[in-house]
């Protein structure tokens, strides 16, 4: 284990003194257990200590030494860690203006004209008569297996992702995954990435398991996703270039939107377009005992993808435009096609207190990644947000300069 510096394990400690008041904030550690240790083993400090220490950090960062990039990346992270600390000690911010200082990111709403565009177009591929949500909740279904069936196909889906993933980005020897399915939690799946490159996925059986969606589900978190930058995240800039940040994860940062857009974009990379539904239907739906459409199912994902945004409104409604949970819900089920119990699950997620300025990441992660990856090489883009320190500004920066300056890459 690298030799860290001082800001750098005052970083760590700040970061388990949050967690403290705020269960799941560090999301992983792999860094020194004494440092961790010392934080957990006494009395969680005062909000107004908090604010002291996040202050201190950030006004003592220009001397520390570090190059501008990573300095910049650590005000990012820092400013993120304060706005939570200010909360902590009884300041409120408005719901966009947190989002913005957690998460370097301006959220805004999607015009709702870009979904019922969407869904006009989905009309006409779901098969079927009738309301357009019904018949995709029947669309859906038929695609339902049970939790044994899931637990039977991750193998062979892990062992493809993970193949596909090494081809392009050769991962540490011993690097492991293991699956548990589990209940009563608010999001779908979870990586809890223990350090020593192994991770351990959790999927959610509150909800319907579907076949057509499970080659995705383990790509976010496994292949490429989140296991496969923490391990080249810990290999590359915690064990080798020592960088103490890159010790632990913590959720309420920018970090967290660079981590779901590689998340949700990597399946887009191992996959060439409309391979990924092709391996399904070939290897995936024949385990299962069911039936596939590799062509409507293209099409139906690229029109449901125009949907992303739902879940944002949605929160932007609760949260800040103060409508009742009940509208809420109505709002998901109609925007996001959703069924009631899949609204409820959405709605029980931007209601939580940890995760509700969270539900932004997704989208604004996402659209960043895939912007910023299709103006160049994908890959050798793609390998760059896996190994290298970046943030949503400097991306959005990137897209904005190369779209500025046509053969710019």
């Amino acid at each position: 284990m690298p030799q860290l510096d001082q800001w750098g394990a005052d970083y760590i400690q700040l970061g388990f003194r949050i967690h403290q008041h705020i269960d799941g904030y560090v999301d992983a550690y792999t860094g020194p257990p004494a440092l961790r240790d010392a934080v957990l083993g006494t009395q969680p400090w005062p909000g107004a200590a908090l604010v002291a220490e996040a202050e201190r950090l950030a006004n003592t960062l220009e001397e520390s030494g570090y190059g501008v990039l990573r300095r910049t990346y650590l005000h990012k992270q820092v400013g993120a860690m304060l706005t939570t600390c200010r909360q902590l000690a009884g300041e409120t911010f408005a719901y966009r203006e947190e989002i913005r200082r957690c998460f370097d990111i301006d959220p805004q709403p999607i015009p709702e004209a870009e979904f019922e565009a969407a869904i006009e177009e989905l009309q006409t591929l779901l098969p079927g008569n009738g309301p357009v949500r019904e018949r995709m909740i029947a669309w859906r279904k038929q695609y339902e297996i049970a939790p044994a069936t899931a637990r039977g196909l991750l193998e062979m889906i892990t062992d493809e992702l993970r193949q596909r993933t090494r081809a392009l980005y050769p991962l540490p020897p011993g690097e492991a995954v293991e699956f548990r399915l589990v209940s009563d939690q608010p999001w779908t799946g979870y990586n809890w990435y223990y350090g020593n490159y192994t991770s351990g996925v959790d999927l959610n059986t509150d909800l319907p398991i579907h076949a057509h969606t499970l080659t995705a589900l383990v790509a976010h978190e496994a292949y490429p996703g989140h296991h496969t930058e923490h391990c080249l995240k810990e290999a590359g800039l915690f064990e080798t270039a020592g960088w103490a940040e890159h010790s632990i994860f913590l959720i309420s940062t920018p970090e967290a939107v660079i981590a779901e857009g590689i998340a949700n974009t990597g399946r887009h990379v191992i996959f060439a377009p409309g391979e990924l539904e092709t391996w399904q239907a070939a290897h995936v739906y024949p385990a299962a005992g069911i039936e596939g459409d590799p062509q409507r199912e293209r099409r139906i994902a690229a029109a449901t993808s125009a949907l992303a945004g739902v879940a944002g409104n949605a929160a932007l409604l609760l949260q800040e435009a103060g409508r009742s949970p009940e509208d809420v819900l109505r709002y998901l089920m109609r925007y996001g096609l959703h069924s009631e119990q899949q609204a409820q699950h959405r709605l029980r997620f931007i209601e939580s207190p940890l995760w509700r300025a969270y539900i932004f990441t997704y989208f604004y992660g996402e659209r960043l990644m895939q912007t910023w990856i299709r103006q160049g090489n994908p890959a050798e883009r793609f390998g760059t947000l896996l190994r290298e320190q970046t943030y949503p500004s400097l991306i959005g920066r990137w897209i904005h300069d190369e779209q500025s300056t046509p053969g710019l890459q």
